[in-house]
């Protein structure tokens, strides 16, 4: 049984999260082969100066997906700002246009259990099969599928070789443990926004230091919860 071990945590629920960002109104910020790789060159070039681990990754034409490990929330506010602000000023510049690149900031999904840990994974790099890009996970380029399929990059940070250990066959895992209905099927969807909605609010609860109670009480915190609900639970 693989257990996800007990590390520092301070802000966080738990210190796995998968991030989401897109593009304004839709738009394919990342439409051609060039971007894509201005993306993950500057993502490359900023990890080192911030305390989080990347552990999976996929870039789409118009959103990217990544599966983070981090202990303090601040460190990935500071590295998503850094990284979605480097590429909007380069992609602004280049197409000449201004204002925001990057639809609302990122949408946070916390994972809680292994099974999910691994399903996020295959749920990342399954995006561009769903989305009819590619007939396989492999023939996609701009995912760290081809990490988790040869035991390179992603798999070989200390996180994962904490949880899998090395050499672990993720092949195997992800056919055992995906499970479709991971963020997708309505029948699974109402009791998977129940449990996210209850971590979200206990998340609101630790950051505003009030208790719910305390929260509904305050007009004003409490339309804060409101906005944060809509925003943060949205699948």
């Amino acid at each position: 049984m693989i257990i996800i071990p007990r590390l520092a945590r301070k802000d966080l629920n738990t210190p796995f999260l998968h991030i989401m960002v897109q593009g304004v109104n839709k738009e394919y910020i990342f439409y051609n082969d060039f971007y894509i790789k201005k993306y993950l060159k500057i993502i490359e070039d900023n990890i080192s100066k911030f305390e989080i681990t990347i552990m999976a990754y996929c870039i789409m034409n118009n959103h990217a997906h990544f599966l983070i490990y981090v202990n303090d929330i601040n460190e990935l506010g500071k590295f998503m700002h850094s990284i979605n602000l480097q590429y909007s000023n380069i992609y602004n510049r280049k197409e000449g246009r201004c204002g925001v690149l990057f639809r609302n900031r990122y949408k946070v999904e916390p994972i809680y259990e292994i099974k999910y840990l691994i399903n996020c994974i295959k749920y990342i790099h399954d995006n561009p099969v769903k989305a009819n890009i590619v007939l396989k996970c492999e023939d996609y380029k701009y995912s760290s599928y081809s990490d988790y399929m040869t035991n390179s990059g992603c798999t070989q940070n200390e996180i994962m070789n904490k949880i899998f250990g090395k050499g672990y066959n993720y092949f195997k895992a992800f056919k055992r443990n995906f499970d479709k209905r991971f963020m997708d099927i309505e029948e699974d969807k109402k009791i998977y926004l129940n449990e996210y909605m209850e971590s979200s609010i206990c998340f609101f609860e630790k950051s505003k230091e009030k208790s719910l109670v305390e929260i509904m009480s305050c007009r004003n915190v409490f339309k804060s919860l409101i906005r944060f609900l809509n925003t943060d639970c949205r699948i």
